[in-house]
C-alpha cells in the first residue's frame, strides 16, 4: 500500500478506538486536555501507520528519518518491521515507557496512538499481493487479499477507507455529542424531520 493509503487506515484505526482510548484513559482530564491527548493519539498513529516502511529506502518515513533508516537499511522490506516480533518489541517499549513515566497520560497517547497505527499497517500489507513475513523469522509472506500497490484495485480500497472513515466521523461526533454536551443528534435531527 502507498503512504496516503496507509495514513488513511491509521486514521480509520484510531477512530476506531478512540472511544475506548477516551473511556479507558482521558475521560476524567478537562475537555480541552483531552483535545490535546486526542490530537496527539491521531498525530502518533498516523506516524505509526507509515513507520514499518522505514526498512524501505525512498519510503516516506525513511526520507523523513534518514538517520533511523540507517539501523533498518540491512532489513528486507516487509520483514522485521513487518512482523509479529518486531510489533512485541515496540509493545514491551511502550509498557516500558509508561512504566518509568509513571503512567503518563501523555506517553499513554503517544504510545497507544502509535501502536494502534502501527497495527493498521500491517493489516493493510495483509491485503497486498506481496504480504508480509508476519511471523518473521520465518520466510513465510503471508496475505489474505490481492491488491497490487498503487494499482487502480489500490485507489478504490483508499476510497473505501474514506467512506468508513466518514462514517466512524459520523458516529464519533453522535458519541462526542451525547457524552459532552448531552445532546442526542441522531434525535434532533428525525424530530426535524418529522416536523
Amino acid at each position: 500500500m502507498t503512504k496516503n493509503t496507509h495514513s488513511s487506515g491509521g486514521f480509520l484505526f484510531a477512530l476506531i478506538t478512540l472511544n475506548i482510548f477516551i473511556s479507558c484513559y482521558i475521560n476524567g482530564y478537562e475537555i480541552l486536555y483531552q483535545i490535546l491527548l486526542i490530537a496527539l493519539f491521531f498525530h502518533f498513529a498516523n506516524l505509526g501507520s507509515v513507520f514499518p516502511d522505514i526498512d524501505m529506502k525512498g519510503s516516506y518515513i525513511s526520507k523523513r528519518y534518514p538517520l533511523l533508516s540507517k539501523a533498518f537499511k540491512k532489513c528486507k522490506h516487509r520483514g522485521l518491521t513487518h512482523s509479529f516480533i518486531f510489533l512485541s518489541i515496540l509493545y514491551v517499549i511502550a509498557l516500558a515507557l509508561s512504566f518509568i513515566s509513571h503512567e503518563n497520560i501523555v506517553v499513554i497517547s503517544i504510545c497507544g496512538g502509535f501502536l494502534v497505527g502501527y497495527i493498521s499497517h500491517l493489516v493493510l500489507d495483509l491485503l497486498t499481493k506481496e504480504g508480509i513475513e508476519l511471523f518473521f523469522p520465518f520466510r513465510a509472506n503471508i496475505r489474505f487479499f490481492n491488491i497490487k500497490t498503487g494499482s487502480k484495485g489500490e485507489k478504490t480500497f483508499h476510497k473505501f477507507l474514506k467512506l468508513i472513515i466518514a462514517i466512524f466521523l459520523i458516529y464519533n461526533v453522535y458519541l462526542i455529542s451525547i457524552r459532552y454536551f448531552h445532546i442526542d443528534l441522531f434525535k434532533l435531527i428525525m424530530d426535524k424531520i418529522k416536523h
